[in-house]
């Protein structure tokens, strides 16, 4: 159950909510959300939304850009079509600069193929586009993400900026891991003009041809050369059995192969997804997501010679034998609240819960935040998972859920975002589909570093890390041929309407008129205009911790030792909702 917004009293207030978190979600008529990526604008504390919009069938999508600030407003929302070619797909953005640059696919002649669009970050407006024709027209290509970089791609000591994107070509038009003849995985190299500098391509020699899954997902920039998660086709130990096992292959900044070590760790389907490069250490820290354990795990890789640290690699299980299983691994990020720490986002698969109104509910990618320590993949503090009720459309050939987990495709769900002057915060993406509803809407999250807890409904993960074992698998890459050509795309201005999580509030002005702090500045004791609290934290303007307790007959806190200054204090009351009040120490 929900709330409408009603949007002029929403813009008017919400300057007042700048320093809490939120739960918005956006709907737009006769649309699925779907696809969903987010990312940060480099000159902006705004960020962008992105996807594609289907009709109820799933069968006509059309890509689209979202810009929100910091509060949670919806700046605009534009869509994009090309009247001559059919089913535009975006699958990921990067913002540099004025730009938000997508990569996807678009279908050509009837034959798929990856593009690279830019667009104002303004306004959404469309500035240019390329596709590609990797090998031959003949073949059909995806690009899966992309990243923007500034590494020599020439060997002539000159930096180059631009853009580097993962994805994979098929002889197959629509996703298909038994594709009879290839399915091979590509890493494209451009200009920030989006001129080809040069493609790589990842591949095994399957003699089998009963399973293709060599596909790229992401890449990941080193101090000297990108890491490129994926998948690869390997075989079960002791057997001639193919199954999917976990791609981690090492270029130089020129595409050439620098290492791999791709492995198999189960006799089931499993791939990397995502990675964290720690410069310090010079290692990699790589997620990836295994079907055997219904659980996610990080590999520790040494960046110059892609050694695996067993010592530190792991996988997770639940540490309630009675535990949900499926929850698999998004985003790893290092921790703002300790750089001892990452931080590892992701969709759990499905979830049964009862609603703060008694009802039943059922939820499919419900984005969950897990925090552990770097060395050994303890968990730190409490992680949780955010309910909402969802089921993924089943007809798309990128369902999440077609099989147990995600095989080829893991789109950004979460950004870090560091606030010098108070807590900084994260930001997640993920969907809401209500029991009665026809459409999916985008479900948008800001939670602070100090306490991963969403708004409204969750429940928390206790999760431990287990020791990984692997079998390698022979992967090899080399340069392949690229076409590119220019193309335009439409821009169409598209309503939508906000909505809040919770069904007794309207706004954030709501939830401020529910509970004061007083008196404020304060010298020596805070009190708080409501009952039934629970914990409080205090935290400095770098987002530290400086003090936590718990209420206790007095709803006050006692702020004498602070030193003089600007600090947030969030408060927790009996039915879980938080809210962080800005407080002036005399």
């Amino acid at each position: 159950m929900k709330t409408k917004l009603q949007m002029l009293m929403f813009f008017s207030l919400i300057t007042i909510s700048a320093f809490s978190q939120f739960q918005y979600s956006t709907s737009v008529a006769n649309e699925h959300f779907h696809d969903l990526n987010i990312t940060p604008l480099t000159q902006s504390t705004d960020y962008i939304v992105s996807g594609n919009f289907f009709d109820v069938t799933m069968q006509t999508e059309e890509p689209f850009l979202k810009r929100v600030d910091q509060n949670g407003t919806v700046i605009w929302i534009r869509k994009y079509n090309n009247p001559s070619f059919a089913h535009a797909r975006a699958f990921d953005i990067i913002a540099f600069g004025d730009f938000i640059v997508m990569t996807g696919s678009i279908d050509v002649a009837g034959t798929k193929r990856v593009f690279i669009a830019k667009f104002l970050a303004a306004n959404g407006a469309f500035f240019g586009a390329e596709f590609y024709s990797i090998v031959s027209p003949n073949f059909n290509s995806r690009g899966l993400k992309i990243k923007f970089t500034e590494s020599d791609a020439n060997g002539d000591g000159i930096p180059d900026s631009g853009f580097v994107v993962a994805g994979f070509f098929s002889d197959c038009y629509n996703v298909n891991i038994n594709c009879p003849n290839n399915n091979i995985g590509f890493v494209l190299r451009t200009d920030f003009n989006l001129t080809m500098m040069w493609n790589t391509e990842i591949d095994t020699n399957n003699i089998f041809n009963t399973l293709e899954v060599d596909f790229a997902n992401d890449v990941t920039e080193t101090n000297d050369g990108f890491f490129i998660t994926g998948s690869v086709t390997g075989n079960i130990p002791g057997t001639s059995i193919p199954q999917q096992g976990t791609l981690a292959h090492k270029l130089d900044f020129m595409g050439n192969l620098v290492w791999d070590n791709s492995y198999i760790f189960s006799n089931t389907s499993e791939v990397s997804v995502d990675a964290y490069f720690d410069q310090s250490t010079n290692e990699i820290f790589m997620l990836a997501n295994y079907s055997n354990v219904h659980y996610f795990g990080v590999t520790v890789l040494d960046n110059t010679t892609g050694t695996i640290n067993l010592a530190k690699s792991w996988y997770a299980s639940d540490a309630s034998p009675a535990g949900s299983l499926d929850k698999y691994g998004f985003r790893i990020m290092e921790s703002f609240g300790n750089p001892a720490n990452l931080i590892i986002t992701g969709y759990d698969r499905d979830e049964n819960y009862v609603a703060a109104d008694g009802s039943s509910q059922f939820g499919q990618s419900n984005v969950f935040v897990y925090e552990f320590l770097k060395a050994t993949g303890s968990q730190v503090g409490i992680s949780y998972q955010y309910l909402t009720p969802h089921v993924e459309p089943t007809t798309d050939e990128f369902n999440f859920w077609n099989t147990q987990m995600p095989l080829v495709y893991y789109p950004d769900i979460s950004f870090d975002y560091p606030n010098p002057a108070g807590s900084s915060y994260y930001y997640h993406v993920g969907y809401r589909t209500a029991l009665s509803a026809t459409y999916t809407e985008a479900e948008l999250y800001k939670t602070t570093t100090v306490n991963l807890r969403n708004q409204c409904e969750n429940l928390i993960l206790q999760l431990m890390p287990n020791p990984l074992t692997v079998t390698p698998i022979p992967v090899f890459s080399g340069p392949t041929p690229t076409i590119q050509n220019s193309f335009p795309l439409n821009q169409i201005n598209v309503p939508f309407t906000i909505t809040s999580c919770d069904p007794s509030l309207s706004t954030d002005e709501e939830i401020e008129g529910k509970m004061g702090m007083y008196p404020n500045p304060a010298d020596d004791i805070v009190y708080f205009t409501a009952t039934n609290l629970k914990n409080y934290t205090v935290t400095d303007a770098l987002g530290r911790t400086i003090s936590q307790g718990v209420f206790t007959n007095e709803a006050s806190i006692n702020v004498n030792s602070l030193n003089q200054g600007v600090y947030l204090v969030n408060v927790i009351d009996g039915s879980g909702k938080m809210q962080t009040f800005k407080l002036l120490k005399k």
